[in-house]
């Protein structure tokens, strides 16, 4: 396993395919899909009137260990299986798209990555603005019409009261999982053994040898 400052590499992609293949990554998955159905139930108040839920959580550590090219199939998987246990109106693909690309987000920003808290920013500024406001306005528009902006307008303002919250958490989670996963053999070893608070990456393709 290595560890990259981008995704822009061939290596990086072939770790990801195989981690596709990988039975142990896939079963991973298939348990944080189940812990994502049930954590979507639980919610957090931010204010009297603002909420989120904490699916997010299961989705960004599947992203961590499974990588973008399972993530692709986990985000179907994650909301067929979610409308079939929970249906809600009538079944809408946009929504299913906006689960692909949120997971997909998380795992371009975690996948091989050394965790600091500038990539758990950045992913969640990315989910919370493009995903959340930006196509789930546009999803409102075509299924109840009126004006884009009449949505986004409101659904900005929820995303950015929540991003702060929804970082925190998430880099607990990672705090607190992290460590187990390298030493199951799901993750590298990050830098120096540990996550670091600050800085973005890495050499490209550092090996993830024994501490020294």
């Amino acid at each position: 396993m290595n560890l990259y400052r981008t995704p822009l590499s061939p290596a990086y992609w072939r770790e990801a395919g195989a981690s596709f293949r990988s039975v142990k990554v896939l079963v991973f998955a298939a348990l944080m899909i189940a812990a994502a159905n049930v954590l979507a139930s639980q919610s957090i108040y931010v204010t009297a009137d603002t909420k989120f839920s904490l699916g997010f959580l299961a989705r960004s550590l599947s992203a961590l260990v499974c990588g973008p090219v399972a993530m692709v199939i986990y985000g179907v998987a994650e909301d067929l299986l979610g409308y079939a246990i929970a249906p809600s109106g009538v079944f809408f693909p946009g929504y299913t798209l906006s689960t692909v690309a949120g997971v997909l987000i998380y795992a371009l920003c975690f996948y091989r990555a050394r965790i600091t808290v500038a990539r758990i920013v950045v992913a969640n500024v990315l989910v919370n603005v493009f995903v959340n406001a930006v196509m789930g306005s546009w999803w409102n528009v075509i299924l109840k019409g009126n004006f884009f902006w009449f949505y986004f307008s409101t659904s900005i303002v929820k995303n950015l009261v929540t991003l702060v919250p929804k970082c925190v958490l998430m880099f607990v989670l990672f705090q607190a999982l992290v460590p187990a996963l390298q030493r199951l053999g799901y993750l590298p070893r990050q830098v120096n053994g540990r996550i670091r608070l600050f800085g973005w990456g890495v050499s490209e393709a550092e090996p993830a040898g024994k501490p020294k």
